[in-house]
């Protein structure tokens, strides 16, 4: 059975599946593995696009440039970024983009977020240090590598009960090739994004356990890509840009 995560309208149900997580905690039957499971994959599909909306185009970095931004709102939760952008020839910085010397753009980004949904809730505060490689001349691809870290805290997972969790991410970025043009090419030919997440199972300020989880990306040309949760296969629909459905189980 394939797993999916898309967006939806809300009220609407992403169907997945879940295998049982390995047991660290030390009051496992206190938790729900397979809800676990989920929403670690909810969690872990909105930094993937998230790591997505930072891999712009070189002209449109050199545009962005360095800086704080701020938005009272996107929709579902405040937020605020800050972000440093550095072009290299011959790895020497340079002070602006030039599109046929440029071999390399280093993209450091800091995200905060107050997530608000009907069915999912979270202080986010994610960081990323990245560069894109392959900028020289007239390009073909450019090649993504980086390290990301993220704190996800009060993460309330609301269903037909409330699942509460404390995250912390460190999540690498290996060889994510984005064809160009990019209208010919939109989604990432191949590379994989890791998430490797340590998950606090919380009830109230009482820690019910606690769990480990891998979350790796496997980008194929495609809008579908598949997610690897702990061993069970989920696939995203990179086309929705956004984890926009609450998270369900479909069973069998």
């Amino acid at each position: 059975m394939k797993n999916w995560i898309r967006t939806l309208t809300l009220g609407s149900i992403v169907a997945l599946g879940a295998a049982a997580c390995d047991d660290t905690g030390t009051v496992p039957d206190l938790i729900d593995e397979e809800a676990l499971r989920a929403d670690v994959a909810l969690v872990a599909a909105d930094g993937l696009f998230n790591d997505l909306a930072v891999m712009l185009d070189p002209f449109t970095l050199s545009l962005a440039g360095s800086g704080p931004e701020f938005s009272p709102t996107d929709g579902s939760g405040r937020y605020s970024f800050t972000r440093n952008v550095t072009f290299f020839e011959d790895d020497v910085p340079k002070d602006s983009y030039d599109p046929l010397l440029t071999d390399s753009i280093r993209v450091q980004w800091a995200f905060e977020r107050e997530a608000e949904h009907t069915f999912w809730s979270a202080d986010i505060d994610r960081s990323r240090d990245m560069m894109v490689t392959g900028l020289e001349g007239e390009e073909t691809q450019r090649t993504w590598n980086g390290e990301a870290e993220a704190d996800i805290l009060r993460s309330r997972h609301k269903d037909e009960v409330t699942r509460t969790y404390d995250m912390k991410m460190k999540a690498t970025h290996t060889d994510v090739v984005k064809g160009v043009p990019r209208i010919d090419n939109p989604w990432p030919l191949s590379g994989t994004i890791t998430r490797h997440v340590q998950v606090t199972v919380m009830e109230g300020d009482e820690v019910l356990g606690e769990r480990d989880v891998t979350a790796t990306v496997t980008f194929n040309g495609t809008q579908f890509v598949g997610m690897n949760v702990g061993g069970e296969e989920f696939e995203i629909d990179l086309s929705q840009r956004g984890v926009n459905g609450r998270m369900g189980n479909r069973g069998g």
